[in-house]
Protein backbone atom coordinates (compact mmCIF):
# COMPACT_ATOMS: atom_id res chain seq x y z
CA UNK A 1 0.00 0.00 0.00
CA UNK A 2 1.29 3.46 -0.94
CA UNK A 3 1.02 5.94 1.93
CA UNK A 4 -0.92 9.11 1.14
CA UNK A 5 -1.66 12.25 3.13
CA UNK A 6 -4.96 13.64 1.85
CA UNK A 7 -5.55 17.31 2.74
CA UNK A 8 -8.84 19.02 1.93
CA UNK A 9 -10.33 22.46 2.46
CA UNK A 10 -13.99 21.98 3.46
CA UNK A 11 -14.81 25.62 2.60
CA UNK A 12 -13.38 25.73 -0.94
CA UNK A 13 -15.68 26.57 -3.82
CA UNK A 14 -19.25 25.60 -3.05
CA UNK A 15 -18.19 23.22 -0.26
CA UNK A 16 -18.86 20.43 -2.74
CA UNK A 17 -16.26 18.08 -1.29
CA UNK A 18 -18.48 17.45 1.74
CA UNK A 19 -20.75 15.37 -0.50
CA UNK A 20 -17.94 13.82 -2.52
CA UNK A 21 -15.41 12.88 0.16
CA UNK A 22 -16.60 9.28 0.53
CA UNK A 23 -16.44 8.66 -3.23
CA UNK A 24 -12.97 10.21 -3.48
CA UNK A 25 -11.58 8.12 -0.63
CA UNK A 26 -13.07 4.96 -2.10
CA UNK A 27 -11.45 5.63 -5.49
CA UNK A 28 -8.06 6.30 -3.90
CA UNK A 29 -8.26 3.18 -1.70
CA UNK A 30 -9.09 1.03 -4.74
CA UNK A 31 -6.02 2.56 -6.37
CA UNK A 32 -3.81 1.00 -3.70
CA UNK A 33 -3.37 3.93 -1.30
CA UNK A 34 -3.34 3.86 2.48
CA UNK A 35 -4.83 7.25 3.33
CA UNK A 36 -4.53 9.68 6.24
CA UNK A 37 -7.10 12.49 5.99
CA UNK A 38 -6.62 16.04 7.26
CA UNK A 39 -9.21 18.84 7.01
CA UNK A 40 -7.91 22.42 7.13
CA UNK A 41 -9.49 24.81 9.60
CA UNK A 42 -7.69 28.06 8.83
CA UNK A 43 -5.16 29.64 6.50
CA UNK A 44 -1.72 28.03 6.74
CA UNK A 45 -2.95 24.67 8.05
CA UNK A 46 -2.01 22.79 4.87
CA UNK A 47 1.53 24.20 4.93
CA UNK A 48 1.97 23.29 8.58
CA UNK A 49 0.81 19.69 8.22
CA UNK A 50 3.00 19.12 5.15
CA UNK A 51 6.05 20.50 6.96
CA UNK A 52 5.31 18.39 10.05
CA UNK A 53 4.21 15.10 8.46
CA UNK A 54 5.15 15.27 4.78
CA UNK A 55 8.30 13.16 4.97
CA UNK A 56 6.22 10.24 6.31
CA UNK A 57 4.28 9.92 3.04
CA UNK A 58 5.03 8.99 -0.56
CA UNK A 59 2.08 11.01 -1.84
CA UNK A 60 0.43 14.25 -0.73
CA UNK A 61 -2.92 14.98 -2.35
CA UNK A 62 -4.97 18.09 -1.73
CA UNK A 63 -8.49 19.16 -2.59
CA UNK A 64 -9.46 22.81 -2.52
CA UNK A 65 -8.80 25.94 -4.53
CA UNK A 66 -5.52 27.25 -5.90
CA UNK A 67 -4.81 28.72 -2.46
CA UNK A 68 -4.87 25.25 -0.89
CA UNK A 69 -2.54 23.93 -3.60
CA UNK A 70 -0.25 26.89 -2.88
CA UNK A 71 -0.10 26.01 0.82
CA UNK A 72 0.78 22.38 0.05
CA UNK A 73 3.53 23.41 -2.38
CA UNK A 74 4.92 25.88 0.17
CA UNK A 75 5.14 23.16 2.80
CA UNK A 76 6.68 20.75 0.31
CA UNK A 77 9.52 23.20 -0.38
CA UNK A 78 10.55 22.94 3.27
CA UNK A 79 11.14 19.19 2.94
CA UNK A 80 14.43 17.56 2.02
CA UNK A 81 12.67 15.17 -0.37
CA UNK A 82 9.52 16.16 -2.27
CA UNK A 83 6.66 13.63 -2.15
CA UNK A 84 4.53 13.20 -5.27
CA UNK A 85 1.56 15.59 -5.28
CA UNK A 86 -1.97 15.22 -6.53
CA UNK A 87 -4.65 17.88 -6.93
CA UNK A 88 -8.43 17.51 -6.85
CA UNK A 89 -9.73 21.02 -7.66
CA UNK A 90 -12.67 22.28 -5.64
CA UNK A 91 -12.26 26.07 -5.91
CA UNK A 92 -13.99 28.65 -8.08
CA UNK A 93 -11.52 29.17 -10.94
CA UNK A 94 -8.71 26.59 -10.45
CA UNK A 95 -6.23 28.04 -12.95
CA UNK A 96 -3.41 25.72 -11.97
CA UNK A 97 -5.55 22.62 -12.50
CA UNK A 98 -6.86 24.02 -15.79
CA UNK A 99 -3.33 24.56 -17.09
CA UNK A 100 -2.56 20.89 -16.42
CA UNK A 101 -6.04 19.86 -17.65
CA UNK A 102 -6.82 18.14 -14.37
CA UNK A 103 -10.56 17.30 -14.52
CA UNK A 104 -13.00 19.64 -12.78
CA UNK A 105 -15.21 16.68 -11.88
CA UNK A 106 -13.81 15.58 -8.54
CA UNK A 107 -14.24 11.82 -9.00
CA UNK A 108 -12.45 11.99 -12.35
CA UNK A 109 -9.62 13.98 -10.77
CA UNK A 110 -9.34 11.32 -8.05
CA UNK A 111 -9.25 8.56 -10.67
CA UNK A 112 -6.47 10.42 -12.50
CA UNK A 113 -4.33 10.26 -9.35
CA UNK A 114 -4.52 6.45 -9.45
CA UNK A 115 -3.63 6.13 -13.13
CA UNK A 116 -1.83 9.33 -14.22
CA UNK A 117 1.87 10.00 -14.61
CA UNK A 118 4.18 12.29 -12.65
CA UNK A 119 5.03 15.63 -14.24
CA UNK A 120 7.81 17.69 -12.68
CA UNK A 121 6.40 21.21 -12.80
CA UNK A 122 8.26 24.46 -12.14
CA UNK A 123 7.49 26.37 -8.94
CA UNK A 124 7.91 30.09 -8.34
CA UNK A 125 9.51 31.74 -5.33
CA UNK A 126 8.46 35.24 -4.27
CA UNK A 127 11.08 36.53 -1.79
CA UNK A 128 10.67 33.95 1.00
CA UNK A 129 7.25 32.70 -0.17
CA UNK A 130 6.15 30.47 -3.06
CA UNK A 131 3.50 30.38 -5.77
CA UNK A 132 2.38 27.57 -8.05
CA UNK A 133 1.11 29.55 -11.01
CA UNK A 134 0.91 33.35 -10.64
CA UNK A 135 1.86 36.40 -8.63
CA UNK A 136 0.74 39.88 -9.55
CA UNK A 137 0.13 43.47 -8.55
CA UNK A 138 -2.04 46.38 -9.60
CA UNK A 139 -5.33 46.68 -11.46
CA UNK A 140 -7.66 43.73 -10.75
CA UNK A 141 -5.09 41.53 -8.98
CA UNK A 142 -6.64 42.36 -5.60
CA UNK A 143 -10.02 41.14 -6.83
CA UNK A 144 -9.55 37.44 -6.09
CA UNK A 145 -9.02 37.83 -2.37
CA UNK A 146 -11.33 40.84 -1.91
CA UNK A 147 -14.26 39.02 -3.51
CA UNK A 148 -16.55 37.65 -0.75
CA UNK A 149 -16.52 33.85 -0.54
CA UNK A 150 -20.32 33.71 -0.76
CA UNK A 151 -20.11 35.57 -4.09
CA UNK A 152 -17.58 33.06 -5.38
CA UNK A 153 -19.81 30.17 -4.31
CA UNK A 154 -22.94 31.61 -5.91
CA UNK A 155 -21.59 33.30 -9.03
CA UNK A 156 -18.32 31.55 -9.88
CA UNK A 157 -16.05 33.52 -12.25
CA UNK A 158 -18.70 36.23 -12.68
CA UNK A 159 -18.05 37.30 -9.08
CA UNK A 160 -14.50 38.31 -9.95
CA UNK A 161 -15.64 40.58 -12.77
CA UNK A 162 -18.32 42.21 -10.60
CA UNK A 163 -15.71 43.01 -7.98
CA UNK A 164 -13.26 44.21 -10.66
CA UNK A 165 -15.77 46.73 -12.02
CA UNK A 166 -16.01 48.29 -8.58
CA UNK A 167 -12.28 49.10 -8.65
CA UNK A 168 -11.81 50.51 -12.16
CA UNK A 169 -11.70 54.08 -10.83
CA UNK A 170 -9.06 53.11 -8.26
CA UNK A 171 -6.31 52.03 -10.68
CA UNK A 172 -3.00 53.30 -9.32
CA UNK A 173 0.21 53.91 -11.27
CA UNK A 174 3.51 52.61 -9.91
CA UNK A 175 6.96 53.76 -11.06
CA UNK A 176 9.34 50.83 -11.00
CA UNK A 177 12.53 49.27 -12.25
CA UNK A 178 12.24 45.74 -13.67
CA UNK A 179 15.37 43.60 -13.97
CA UNK A 180 15.23 40.24 -15.74
CA UNK A 181 18.00 38.00 -17.08
CA UNK A 182 20.41 40.88 -17.70
CA UNK A 183 17.78 43.34 -19.00
CA UNK A 184 16.49 46.50 -17.30
CA UNK A 185 13.24 48.41 -17.93
CA UNK A 186 12.11 51.48 -16.00
CA UNK A 187 8.62 52.95 -16.49
CA UNK A 188 5.20 53.53 -14.92
CA UNK A 189 2.93 50.46 -14.69
CA UNK A 190 -0.62 49.71 -13.52
CA UNK A 191 -0.46 45.90 -13.63
CA UNK A 192 2.04 43.07 -13.56
CA UNK A 193 1.52 39.31 -13.84
CA UNK A 194 4.34 36.80 -13.46
CA UNK A 195 3.23 33.23 -13.96
CA UNK A 196 3.99 29.64 -14.77
CA UNK A 197 0.57 28.97 -16.21
CA UNK A 198 -1.38 28.80 -19.44
CA UNK A 199 -4.18 30.95 -18.00
CA UNK A 200 -4.77 33.47 -15.20
CA UNK A 201 -8.26 33.94 -13.68
CA UNK A 202 -9.64 31.77 -16.46
CA UNK A 203 -8.10 34.05 -19.11
CA UNK A 204 -5.26 33.00 -21.44
CA UNK A 205 -3.19 36.07 -20.78
CA UNK A 206 -0.15 35.45 -22.98
CA UNK A 207 0.52 35.72 -26.70
CA UNK A 208 3.23 33.05 -26.56
CA UNK A 209 1.87 29.95 -28.30
CA UNK A 210 3.76 27.15 -26.54
CA UNK A 211 3.90 27.80 -22.80
CA UNK A 212 5.93 25.08 -21.12
CA UNK A 213 5.52 24.50 -17.39
CA UNK A 214 8.91 22.84 -16.86
CA UNK A 215 11.23 25.11 -18.86
CA UNK A 216 12.50 27.10 -15.88
CA UNK A 217 10.95 30.31 -17.26
CA UNK A 218 8.22 32.65 -16.04
CA UNK A 219 5.84 34.33 -18.46
CA UNK A 220 5.58 38.02 -17.54
CA UNK A 221 2.99 40.56 -18.66
CA UNK A 222 3.02 44.24 -17.64
CA UNK A 223 0.62 47.02 -18.58
CA UNK A 224 2.07 50.52 -18.64
CA UNK A 225 0.34 53.65 -17.39
CA UNK A 226 -2.90 54.43 -19.26
CA UNK A 227 -2.83 58.17 -19.99
CA UNK A 228 -6.07 58.75 -21.91
CA UNK A 229 -9.28 57.00 -23.09
CA UNK A 230 -7.75 56.10 -26.47
CA UNK A 231 -4.87 54.23 -24.81
CA UNK A 232 -7.33 52.48 -22.52
CA UNK A 233 -9.43 51.32 -25.47
CA UNK A 234 -6.36 50.18 -27.44
CA UNK A 235 -5.09 48.20 -24.45
CA UNK A 236 -8.45 46.54 -23.84
CA UNK A 237 -8.75 45.67 -27.55
CA UNK A 238 -5.27 44.15 -27.48
CA UNK A 239 -6.09 42.05 -24.41
CA UNK A 240 -9.41 40.87 -25.85
CA UNK A 241 -7.96 39.99 -29.27
CA UNK A 242 -4.79 38.49 -27.75
CA UNK A 243 -2.73 40.18 -30.46
CA UNK A 244 -0.84 42.17 -27.81
CA UNK A 245 0.14 44.85 -30.30
CA UNK A 246 -0.52 47.78 -27.97
CA UNK A 247 2.54 49.81 -26.95
CA UNK A 248 1.08 49.82 -23.44
CA UNK A 249 1.63 46.05 -23.06
CA UNK A 250 5.07 44.65 -22.24
CA UNK A 251 5.76 40.88 -22.28
CA UNK A 252 8.83 38.67 -21.79
CA UNK A 253 10.02 35.31 -20.46
CA UNK A 254 12.69 35.01 -17.75
CA UNK A 255 14.01 32.66 -15.06
CA UNK A 256 14.48 35.41 -12.47
CA UNK A 257 12.80 38.81 -12.12
CA UNK A 258 13.54 41.62 -9.70
CA UNK A 259 11.17 44.55 -9.21
CA UNK A 260 11.99 47.73 -7.30
CA UNK A 261 9.11 50.17 -6.89
CA UNK A 262 9.03 53.75 -5.61
CA UNK A 263 6.18 52.73 -3.30
CA UNK A 264 4.82 49.56 -1.71
CA UNK A 265 2.96 47.26 -4.09
CA UNK A 266 0.05 45.10 -2.96
CA UNK A 267 0.68 41.59 -4.31
CA UNK A 268 -1.44 38.51 -4.81
CA UNK A 269 0.01 34.97 -4.81
CA UNK A 270 -2.15 32.29 -6.45
CA UNK A 271 -5.22 34.42 -5.81
CA UNK A 272 -4.48 35.01 -2.13
CA UNK A 273 -3.15 38.10 -0.35
CA UNK A 274 0.61 38.27 -0.86
CA UNK A 275 1.22 41.34 1.30
CA UNK A 276 2.83 44.61 0.26
CA UNK A 277 6.48 45.46 -0.43
CA UNK A 278 8.57 47.77 -2.59
CA UNK A 279 11.24 45.24 -3.61
CA UNK A 280 10.74 41.64 -4.66
CA UNK A 281 12.79 38.92 -6.34
CA UNK A 282 11.01 36.07 -8.13
CA UNK A 283 12.95 32.88 -8.89
CA UNK A 284 11.78 29.95 -10.99
CA UNK A 285 12.60 26.56 -9.40
CA UNK A 286 12.66 24.17 -12.34
CA UNK A 287 11.16 20.67 -11.82
CA UNK A 288 10.47 21.43 -8.13
CA UNK A 289 6.85 20.23 -7.95
CA UNK A 290 6.19 16.58 -8.92
CA UNK A 291 2.45 16.43 -9.66
CA UNK A 292 0.23 13.76 -11.18
CA UNK A 293 -1.55 14.57 -14.44
CA UNK A 294 -2.50 12.86 -17.70
CA UNK A 295 0.61 11.78 -19.61
CA UNK A 296 -0.75 13.21 -22.86
CA UNK A 297 -1.35 16.56 -21.17
CA UNK A 298 2.10 16.71 -19.59
CA UNK A 299 3.58 16.36 -23.07
CA UNK A 300 1.74 19.53 -24.13
CA UNK A 301 3.44 21.63 -21.44
CA UNK A 302 6.78 19.81 -21.14
CA UNK A 303 9.95 21.40 -22.50
CA UNK A 304 11.73 18.05 -22.28
CA UNK A 305 9.16 16.39 -24.51
CA UNK A 306 9.16 19.33 -26.94
CA UNK A 307 12.93 19.09 -27.33
CA UNK A 308 12.73 15.35 -27.95
CA UNK A 309 9.95 15.86 -30.48
CA UNK A 310 12.00 18.48 -32.30
CA UNK A 311 14.91 16.03 -32.34
CA UNK A 312 12.67 13.44 -33.99
CA UNK A 313 12.00 11.29 -30.93
CA UNK A 314 8.89 10.48 -28.95
CA UNK A 315 8.64 10.74 -25.17
CA UNK A 316 10.36 7.36 -24.77
CA UNK A 317 13.41 8.27 -26.86
CA UNK A 318 12.20 6.37 -29.93
CA UNK A 319 12.32 7.86 -33.40
CA UNK A 320 9.06 9.27 -34.81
Amino acid sequence: MKKMLFIYNPMAGKEQIKNKLSDIVQILCKGGFEITIFATQKAGDATDIVKEKGMDYEYIVCSGGDGTMNEVATGLMQLEKHPICGYIPAGTVNDFASSLKIPKIMKKAAALITEGSVFKCDLGQFNERYFTYVCGFGAFTEVSYQTPQEWKNALGKVAYFIEALKHIAEIKTHHMRIEYDGNVVEDNFILGLISNSVSVAGYKAYSKMNIMMDDGLFEALFIKEIRNPLELQATLNSLMSKKFDSERIFQFSASQIKIISDDDLQWTLDGEDGGSCSEVTMTNHQYALPIICDKRVSRDVSQKYLEKKQAGEDGNGKEV
